[in-house]
């Protein structure tokens, strides 16, 4: 009995896991450069939208701070940088939660 308890125990730590690492929250994320970012205030964006690297276009809204500005992002528009987003999808809309400089070269 103790054999199968503890291989109960693994199985079940391994579909933790794999959803942790799959985005069990639902959050998902696209890198891509930005087309446009529209401010709510001085600290936090209402609007974003990028270009995918697959060539797709995005359309984000914020609920809150998304730990960069407008003006940051406008700094990526004009040098084609990339960022990454982390957003999940609510009523039918993609919610940024978080906007971060992609590190490194990117097509």
């Amino acid at each position: 009995m103790p054999k199968r308890l503890a291989l109960s125990f693994i199985a079940a730590a391994g579909l933790v896991l794999l959803a942790a690492a799959c985005g069990g929250n639902g959050e998902k994320t696209v890198t891509g450069r930005v087309l446009s970012a529209v401010e709510r205030n001085l600290a936090e964006i209402e609007t974003l939208t990028l270009r995918g690297e697959n060539g797709n276009v995005w359309k984000f809204v914020t609920e809150g701070p998304v730990g960069t500005s407008a003006a940051h992002l406008r700094q990526h528009q004009l040098g084609g940088e990339p960022v990454i987003v982390t957003y999940h999808e609510a009523n039918g809309r993609l919610v940024a939660t978080d906007v971060r400089d992609a590190a490194g070269p990117h097509d």
